[in-house]
């Protein structure tokens, strides 16, 4: 295979072969240049299309707003390391547009760049680069959240995406980058397999809480989110969602959910 062949392949799939066998030099050398040439291409593709498409602002004071929506979440799950984290966490929240991909995506792996294009083009209308890309309001990786300038205006029932980005986070960063003991452990080790349901049910109860003043509108908020189909994501065991949201209330929920998904 040459590189234009694997360059072809990993635009239209993600794909891509981990050693760039296609490329000459060393196994270091090749993954350098390989993964360079399929970023400079999603760059270009992304800079032809975003001409063509409405134009995209970073909204103004992200990191004060990240802090702000993500407070009542991070102080309830990691109560004694609570400031640390709303320090940190918004350096880790990036707002992606077509202006800032190119450099957003330098150093990234090739398929979170991948991914990041597909997020782009989505909310400028444009193509996606594969029939089968999977829909998306955010991505993280890493340690890392991206988001789109959407993601702050918009306004959905039960729905709020940087606070599920960064719900996303608490299990992408090691516990050293806060000075925490033991340094090698993550903030919250929450298993692959609940990652989603946990990550959705510290959005929802945000919102909840966010909209809701006392017990009652609470529960009334918690009737509403049972009646909807969100969230329409397969990695989600929407039978725990419902039953950590409904056992979830006072001041020991974010406790009780902490509790189940790292439990």
């Amino acid at each position: 295979m040459s590189p234009s062949d694997e360059v072809e392949r990993f635009i239209t799939t993600g794909e891509h072969d981990p050693r760039f066998s296609a490329w000459e030099g060393s196994v270091v050398e090749r993954r350098k240049v390989g993964a360079a040439t399929l970023r400079d291409v999603l760059r270009r593709i992304v800079g032809y299309r975003a001409a063509h498409g409405p134009g995209r602002r970073v909204p103004v004071d992200v990191p004060a707003q990240v802090a702000a929506r993500v407070a009542p979440m991070v102080r309830g799950l990691v109560p004694t390391h609570a400031d640390a984290l709303l320090a940190l966490l918004p350096t880790r929240v990036h707002v992606v547009t077509p202006t800032t991909f190119g450099a957003l995506i330098e150093g990234v792996p090739p398929r979170t760049a991948w991914d990041l294009a597909n997020l782009v083009l989505d909310d400028i209308g444009a193509p996606p680069l594969a029939d089968d890309t999977p829909e998306l309001d955010g991505l993280s990786h890493a340690g890392h959240a991206w988001l789109l300038p959407r993601a702050f205006t918009e306004a959905r029932p039960f729905s709020d995406v940087v606070v599920h980005e960064v719900a996303h986070l608490l299990h992408g960063i090691a516990r050293r980058e806060i000075a925490w003991e033991p340094a090698g452990a993550l903030i919250l080790a929450v298993p692959p397999r609940r990652r989603e349901t946990f990550a959705y049910a510290c959005e929802v109860w945000s919102c909840v809480t966010r909209d809701a003043s006392s017990p009652t509108q609470r529960r009334a908020q918690l009737l509403a989110f049972r009646a909807t189909s969100t969230p329409a994501d397969a990695r989600v065991d929407r039978r725990r969602l419902d039953a950590l949201l409904d056992a979830a209330d006072g001041p020991g929920a974010w406790g009780a959910i902490a509790g189940w998904a790292t439990g």
